[in-house]
């Protein structure tokens, strides 16, 4: 199968908003609008084959300092070809293009970001997160997703102690998500 990333453009919005939302609607990643793909589509890259789409990924610039990958999504008949990964990779490259020093990844899936040469840490390492964007989340009191970081000059983060908490439910407050 021939893979091509590249930007996404308006007329991919309607095909990664069905992606992203069938994986929503098994509850395993945050549903999204058309409204939010819309205004947020210069964040993501998208992997197509030919004219169909096989998944997209977006990019989110946090801080001068830290991005987030977030609505990775690849159609089904794509999984386990490279293209989840590819995606990846075209977030860091432009991480590094953009100057920022880590990219982290929230995920119900672990070890493919490992893959990808990411570290499990708890989300209380990243307040840039966990105070701006997860008390407003729909999943906030229920969220089983696992934070995993990447330094761009190739150092590693020190990875999760055991004391440490997870996700934000464990986080904020000390119990395990519903």
């Amino acid at each position: 199968m021939s893979l091509a990333l590249r930007a996404a453009r308006v007329d991919d919005v309607d095909a990664m908003l069905a992606l992203i939302n069938g994986y929503a609607r098994e509850d395993r990643m945050l549903e999204r609008s058309r409204e939010f793909l819309v205004e947020h589509l210069r964040d993501f890259f998208v992997a197509v084959h030919g004219e169909q789409l096989l998944g997209c990924c977006a990019l989110a610039v946090l801080t001068a300092d830290l991005a987030e990958v977030r609505s990775l999504a690849v159609v089904p008949v794509a999984s386990g070809r490279g293209v989840g990964k590819a995606l990846v990779d075209a977030c860091v490259s432009e991480a590094r293009r953009l100057g920022l020093r880590r990219v982290f990844a929230l995920t119900l899936v672990p070890a493919f970001f490992e893959k990808c040469g990411f570290t499990l840490v708890s989300l209380g390492r990243l307040p840039e997160k966990s105070t701006a964007e997860c008390p407003v989340c729909p999943k906030r009191f229920a969220c089983d997703e696992q934070a995993m970081l990447l330094h761009l000059d190739g150092s590693k983060p020190l990875p999760l102690a055991p004391e440490e908490p997870v996700g934000y439910t464990r986080l904020v407050s000390g119990q395990e998500p519903s």
